[in-house]
């Protein structure tokens, strides 16, 4: 520790002993474990935070505070008490959550954590939306199969005639139409496309190259749809490598997916990882299981499907004691993917590589879909239903014993299996002297003379013992 930081720490500790001997109330005590319990010295609105408001439209303010080492900042999550000034007609929640007010007002959003107090003044304006004149403060950078959340930026006219240039309200957001467009040829472009949900646009990329972004949404000022000017977009391409992993992985560098197999009717999961270069030049991994395109060799043995939020592909089995392959790939592949809604993911019921010389890396696996598992055995014998291990007792000798064996599997269905090939009968007390095999018959046997018969019978790992005493 450097003696400046050691002279911060010391004077931390001062400010907190003297805010406890001067603590004379037990609210104060509370604002000091607060404060301390988090290790905040000051707190702030992000500088980001939005100052123009469009009437009726809803927005999360958000406070951070400053680290006692006064170097990190952190986004406060709890314990922080939200008031608007009197006479506000906008309300906001707990949770900074904030409805603006259905006519224009100035109004000032407080902020309590603890002692602290930070206060904002915020505008709730009635100018009307004209159109969307950018997509953020900054150009997007993106690499292909990644996603990057931003805010289009609006323009809107009060009924002075003054412009206002802010980040378009969740309101207008929401109803927003993205073109996109691939600019050598301006053809409707696969390489993208701009998904809104929670009030964030979110652009996603499929593959490299550039492309024409347009929103096109309703103006109240014109009263009419408007389309922005073209914003020329470029995807580029810093990917490294791709592999599959088990979607459970926690450690994307050495995550890999092995003898992968799953059973008839039931599912594994596998993310795509993709590895890039940074701008400073270092590498990271990520999950691009949604921005990927995937494929299987063999639609008859197991099906595939992306979850709901696009972060894992699930591979579910059909055919027992087959396989299949399941491919990934990033970037431009030979397969046509016409009539896909690429923006649910792309997911075809062959297989994805990559074409010759594109912009393109692919992975695949090959997935065995193992028998089912069986949890129980039941059988019977002579339509008397048997406990493993424990004694039939017969009042009558048969001339036969007749046994129906079904098997309870993993799916939670039954089937009965008396014949089939993978059920191993046999004699293990009794043989030849109270019993014997019925030639040709499977579970049939001929009664020889009294005493006790054991069958031992086995299926996939789950073994039954049939007791019977013949009298």
């Amino acid at each position: 520790m450097n003696f400046k930081t050691y002279c911060q720490s010391v004077l931390y500790a001062l400010f907190i002993f003297i805010m406890a001997c001067s603590a004379d109330d037990e609210t104060n005590l509370v604002d000091l474990h607060t404060v301390a319990n988090q290790d905040i010295i000051a707190i702030s609105f992000p500088a980001d935070t939005e100052t123009i408001l469009s009437i009726n439209s809803e927005y999360d303010f958000s406070l951070q505070g400053l680290k006692s080492n006064t170097l990190d900042t952190i986004l406060i999550s709890s314990d922080v008490q939200w008031s608007l000034s009197d006479g506000a007609i906008s309300t906001i929640d707990q949770n900074g959550h904030f409805t603006a007010s259905a006519s224009a007002e100035l109004i000032t959003v407080t902020a309590d954590f603890g002692f602290y107090s930070a206060s904002i003044e915020i505008k709730i304006s009635s100018a009307k939306f004209d159109r969307v004149v950018q997509l953020d403060n900054t150009p997007l950078i993106v690499d292909l199969c990644r996603s990057q959340t931003f805010r289009p930026i609006g323009r809107y006219v009060d009924e002075n005639n003054n412009e206002e240039i802010r980040p378009v309200d969740n309101v207008t957001l929401n109803t927003i139409e993205w073109i996109i467009r691939d600019l050598e040829n301006n053809n409707p472009s696969q390489r993208a496309h701009i998904e809104t949900v929670d009030n964030q646009a979110t652009l996603h990329t499929l593959a490299e190259g550039n492309i024409i972004v347009q929103a096109k949404a309703f103006s109240p000022l014109s009263n009419s749809d408007v389309t922005s000017i073209d914003f020329n977009q470029a995807i580029t391409n810093n990917l490294n490598s791709l592999k599959l992993c088990y979607s459970s992985a926690s450690d994307l560098t050495n995550c890999v997916v092995t003898n992968a197999s799953v059973e008839k009717d039931k599912s594994i999961s596998f993310i795509s990882v993709a590895n890039y270069q940074a701008l400073d030049g270092s590498n990271f991994n990520e999950n691009i299981s949604g921005n990927s395109k995937w494929g299987i060799d063999d639609t008859l043995n197991a099906s595939i499907a992306l979850s709901a939020d696009r972060q894992k592909l699930n591979i579910t089995g059909i055919t027992e004691a087959s396989n299949t392959t399941i491919s990934v790939a990033c970037g431009d592949i030979e397969q046509a993917i016409d009539g896909i809604d690429i923006s649910q993911g792309v997911v075809l019921n062959t297989p994805v590589s990559c074409g010759m010389g594109a912009s393109c890396l692919s992975a695949s696996t090959t997935v065995d879909i193992d028998l089912l598992s069986v949890t129980v055995l039941k059988v019977s014998a002579n339509n008397i239903v048997l406990t493993s291990n424990e004694a039939l007792i017969l009042s009558i000798r048969p001339d036969e014993i007749s046994l129906v064996t079904t098997a309870v599997f993993s799916n939670n269905t039954e089937a009965v299996i008396t014949d089939d090939a993978g059920l191993i009968y046999s004699i293990t007390e009794g043989k030849d002297v109270v019993i014997e095999d019925k030639v040709n018959y499977l579970g049939i046997y001929t009664v020889l003379s009294s005493g006790t018969a054991e069958i031992k019978l086995d299926f996939r790992g789950e073994t039954f013992y049939a007791l019977i005493e013949i009298p």
